[in-house]
């Protein structure tokens, strides 16, 4: 595991959904190398401290799912916001994910 392939995998994963960086002070590529460096530096850590390898994957797991948790109440706020998309909002109602306006509701 390098940052290197950590990077690549990340940009391979973006192709299909890919991200405005247009108000930010770091571009695409940056921000793959920082958050694939900082993986890479969370396996050094965990193997030092005397994770096997499966132990470590468990980890990094653990870390991505806590991210994509914390990435989709990101969406679900900003759709409540702005609910643009008619079958999205079903989708959250069916869920229990009711948009919230003015009104509380």
């Amino acid at each position: 595991m390098t940052p290197e392939t950590i990077a690549a995998l990340i940009a391979e994963i973006e192709a299909g959904d890919p991200m405005d960086f247009g108000a930010l002070a770091i571009d695409v590529e940056g921000a793959r190398r920082l958050m694939a460096a900082h993986f890479c530096e969370i396996n050094r850590q965990l193997e030092e401290f005397g994770l096997p390898a499966d132990q470590r994957l468990e980890m990094m797991a653990a870390i991505a799912a806590h991210a994509m948790v914390e990435n989709m109440l990101l969406h679900l706020a900003r759709l409540r916001r702005d609910p643009c998309d008619i079958g999205f909002r079903a989708w959250m109602e069916r869920y229990g994910m009711k948009r919230e306006g003015p009104s509380g509701g």
